[in-house]
């Protein structure tokens, strides 16, 4: 009777006017607990609790349980726990409903300490204890811990056995954790499962036991609903099987179950995800009724398989159609707008429809305008009219980490840390890798440093990160110390530290920490980039069997035809000599990607074999395997060691058919192959025709000037690029400084290093203080030299530095210092042929034969032997 009353009231909208005859006739009722739910539902569409509240006090209603329930039920939903809470403490009796709505008050606000604190207050004050319902909201708002605690606790007290409903929230808090095992074994000893119990399975197993489980519940009658059918359809898209998922597709239909705008938004993305787009868009296309989440599915399907130009066409047809514009069709516009005026013109839409706050909105801006290049945009696009969100920011920072905009993101990281807002873990993410690209580790400490006081250090993502910093600045010892203490280790961590190990010379204990992830009872199995850290390990060793084995690993793991595994296999061959080796995999690696064909043309190139990367190119046009930008930037460098102009006009003229010369990339190894040619003009013609310039062909044409010794164009052209608003990096300094070096000018070199540190705050790098040692040796400074040498603050250095000082002291005949210098050179690097061969000829330069004769007979005995020079060049 109570429900029948109150049902049209909250339809109706007027639970104000009727509520003191409600509450007054409800104490006569014994359908009260039956009520309560929409006793809630009014209380919580009242426009002011507090109001109705005063009400039931005045009434004489203060007391009864099931009203005082719905009031905290109602303070809950409007997130003031502190006045629920106040209801419940003025409670005389409560009965478990009571108990469990302000258990679930503090569950649904987050405050799971106070919740937990109030249950075991239960367990010792309340005498009929709590039941399954009780046990059911603690499991959906505690930790893996606490949740296998509850569930020891409803075993010893027989709440588990034979209650189907807490079971089921006993399998979704399993899923949830992702102990896979564990809902398995609930599930196979349930004596009574409904669809819910079905439902949990399926959303919580792998893409191959989900469908597994779904053929079984079909197979004892179960009828699906639409949570079933979402959890099918998204394991299909996360198992990527294009005949499974239309099976599943099939089979829906076929059963007459009923297609409505949500299934089949839910099919579209598994299409999606399969990458069957045109399936996707035909199904798109014939659907009677589209909401928002129709044109957002398939907008994001076509930029997950990089066609940006027709998830342009389809934003432009949403418009067109007359839907309205969410944030989400925004984002995903702003990142198929591969082009400057496309972003531009998508701002102003921003702008014109008012989503300029829009934090998502914005940082995907801040994003497009970083990858064409207008890095300055993005920088106004974060910091104006007050758009300076975290995600803003944090989209920000990696822009200039990833353009080699270090100054600014020194100064942005500066800003998020001490401007109140504190680092979150993506920008500590960025941060330490900005430390691993500059192998700054005093950066990296202090981040280290940070994320201990915030106690970030469980973050697996900040702890991989810090493994990759310490690695990449040379502190293995201090890698593997934090990765003996991480408490949770994901495969990231494995793998960075198995890459790491192989960087830093250490390809053996590469290959121990991947038997020792092999034997991990962590539940982690090596994925593609693990195999890819063991490959690049292997490489070094140069073990025949240890390739052959790895090789032999990957087909069995069915890992071999994935694109980076493969193109690490056919690198490890070539780098080892074995190009049949190499073949093969090419050969039976995926025939339509790219990827391998070009690190077989890159490789080749790297190791000097020109004209089989050239064969390598022509079999891949043979094979009606298109070049993309990556394999025209891979042959280039092969034209270059050729010194073949004729072969270079040949490729431009590919470049120019195939529509890449607007590619920056390639338009910088165009510049880098004319300028080894000899060709400066149409280097410079290259340059200029270049719509978008980053740092990259800036440098480029400024270290082709500089390779044929003019200096002063080099050094306009480095004006102009500041002028244009381009801020240089390393090694933007290191060609300066190597054609100032050429040009033996000394001062220019050291006004060139002022300003790299004064202005830009670029640490020198070895390479730098290589060239100035030999600027110096080259003028006759040999003692200016050797006391520069002293200062020197890394190993590594020292050692290009002691090198060049041994050669300026054999081109001067400085005995003395050059004894000095070969003494340090060759206990940093005592194997070195080059660096004996220019102690040899010093030696003999001052006609000191038998100490000339020691150091040959040395690198005779040990079978050292200098590789003779040689030279090809093609008109």
């Amino acid at each position: 009777m109570l429900q029948l009353l109150l049902q049209p009231l909250l339809h109706n909208n007027q639970p104000r006017q009727f509520i003191t005859h409600l509450l007054r006739r409800a104490s006569s009722w014994n359908s009260r607990p039956q009520a309560l739910p929409l006793y809630a539902r009014m209380l919580d569409s009242s426009s002011s609790v507090d109001s109705v509240h005063a009400h039931i006090s005045k009434s004489g209603f203060h007391g009864d349980i099931i009203i005082q329930t719905s009031l905290i039920v109602a303070h809950s939903n409007r997130s003031d726990v502190d006045s629920a809470r106040a209801v419940f403490d003025s409670m005389t009796h409560r009965d478990v409903a009571a108990w469990n709505a302000m258990l679930s008050a503090y569950s649904h606000n987050g405050f799971v300490d106070r919740m937990v604190s109030l249950f075991q207050r239960m367990i010792v004050g309340f005498r009929e204890g709590p039941n399954s319902r009780t046990l059911s909201i603690l499991l959906g708002a505690c930790e893996y811990r606490l949740g296998k605690c509850v569930h020891a606790y409803a075993h010893r007290h027989d709440v588990v056995d034979g209650d189907v409903f807490f079971c089921n929230s006993l399998l979704v808090f399993y899923g949830r954790c992702g102990d896979v095992a564990a809902s398995e074994a609930l599930f196979s000893t349930m004596g009574r499962r409904d669809l819910v119990s079905w439902n949990a399975m399926v959303s919580s197993l792998s893409p191959v036991e989900a469908l597994e489980t779904f053929r079984s519940m079909r197979v004892e009658g179960v009828r699906p609903d639409i949570v079933t059918v979402e959890g099918v359809v998204h394991a299909c898209a996360r198992l990527g099987d294009l005949s499974i998922s239309e099976s599943v597709h099939g089979l829906l239909v076929r059963s007459g179950f009923p297609l409505d705008v949500y299934v089949e938004n839910s099919l579209i993305l598994m299409y999606c995800r399969c990458g069957a787009l045109k399936s996707g868009r035909r199904l798109f296309d014939a659907m009677r009724a589209r909401n928002s989440v129709s044109w957002n599915v398939l907008l994001n399907g076509y930029i997950l398989v990089f066609d940006f130009k027709e998830a342009w066409n389809l934003f432009r047809q949403m418009r067109g159609n007359g839907f309205d514009v969410s944030s989400e069709a925004l984002v995903s516009a702003i990142q198929a707008a591969k082009l400057s005026s496309l972003v531009g013109s998508l701002h102003c839409l921003v702008i014109v429809m008012g989503f300029t706050r829009d934090a998502f909105v914005n940082s995907a801006l801040v994003s497009a305008y970083g990858e064409v290049g207008l890095v300055g945009m993005s920088r106004k696009c974060c910091f104006d009219e007050g758009n300076a969100h975290t995600v803003s920011q944090n989209a920000l920072l990696s822009i200039f980490v990833q353009n080699g905009h270090t100054h600014e993101a020194l100064e942005l990281l500066g800003n998020i840390f001490f401007g109140g807002r504190g680092c979150d873990s993506f920008a500590l993410v960025q941060a330490l890798t900005l430390s691993a690209e500059l192998e700054d580790l005093v950066l990296g400490k202090a981040i280290h440093g940070y994320v201990i006081r915030t106690y970030l250090e469980s973050n697996v993502y900040v702890g991989s990160s810090l493994l990759e910093m310490y690695a990449s600045c040379g502190q293995l010892r201090n890698a593997c110390v934090l990765f003996s203490k991480m408490p949770r280790k994901n495969i990231v961590a494995w793998n960075t530290m198995i890459s790491g190990c192989s960087r830093n010379g250490y390809p053996h204990s590469s290959l121990s920490l991947f038997h020792l992830l092999q034997n991990h009872d962590g539940g982690l199995d090596p994925d593609a980039m693990t195999v890819v850290g063991v490959i690049d390990a292997i490489s070094q060793r140069g073990f025949d069997r240890e390739a052959k084995y790895i090789h032999e690993y990957a087909i069995r793991a069915a890992l071999h035809e994935d694109e980076y595994v493969s193109s690490s296999l056919i690198a490890m061959y070539i780098n080892m000599g074995n190009i049949d080796g190499a073949i093969t995999v090419l050969d039976k690696s995926s025939k339509r990607s790219t990827v391998p064909w070009n690190t077989m043309i890159a490789e080749c190139a790297h190791h000097g074999l020109s004209s089989e990367a050239i064969s390598v190119f022509h079999e891949m046009r043979l094979r009606d395997v298109t070049p993309d930008s990556v394999t025209l930037v891979s042959l280039l460098p092969a034209l270059s060691l050729l010194s073949s102009q004729r072969m270079g006009l040949w490729i431009h003229s590919i470049i120019s058919k195939t529509g890449h010369e607007c590619d920056v990339f390639v338009g910088t190894s165009l510049i880098d192959m004319y300028s080894k040619c000899g060709d400066l003009d149409m280097a410079r013609q290259v340059f200029e025709k270049m719509s978008i310039k980053t740092i990259a062909p800036w440098n480029c044409i400024m270290r082709g000037y500089g390779m044929h010794g003019d200096v002063e164009e080099v050094d306009r052209l480095f004006l102009r690029m500041r002028g244009s608003g381009k801020d240089p990096d390393i090694t933007t300094f290191l060609i300066l400084a190597s054609a100032c070096s050429h040009a033996g000018d000394v001062e220019k070199v050291l006004n060139y290093v002022d300003i790299m540190i004064s202005e830009y705050s670029l640490p020198l790098k070895a390479e730098h203080y290589a060239s100035i040692v030999d600027l110096l040796g080259r003028k006759g400074l040999i003692k200016e030299a050797f006391e520069f040498l002293k200062r020197m603050p890394t190993v590594v250095a020292q050692k290009c530095g002691w090198g060049a000082l041994l050669g300026a002291c054999r081109a001067h005949g400085d005995l003395e210092v050059g004894l000095t210098a070969a003494e340090k050179v060759l206990e940093l690097e005592g194997l070195h042929c080059g660096y004996n061969v220019l102690l040899s000829n010093l030696y003999a330069e001052q006609e000191k034969w038998m100490d000339a004769s020691v150091v040959r007979r040395h690198l005779g005995e040990l079978g050292i032997k200098k590789i003779s020079g040689w030279s090809m060049v093609d008109g």
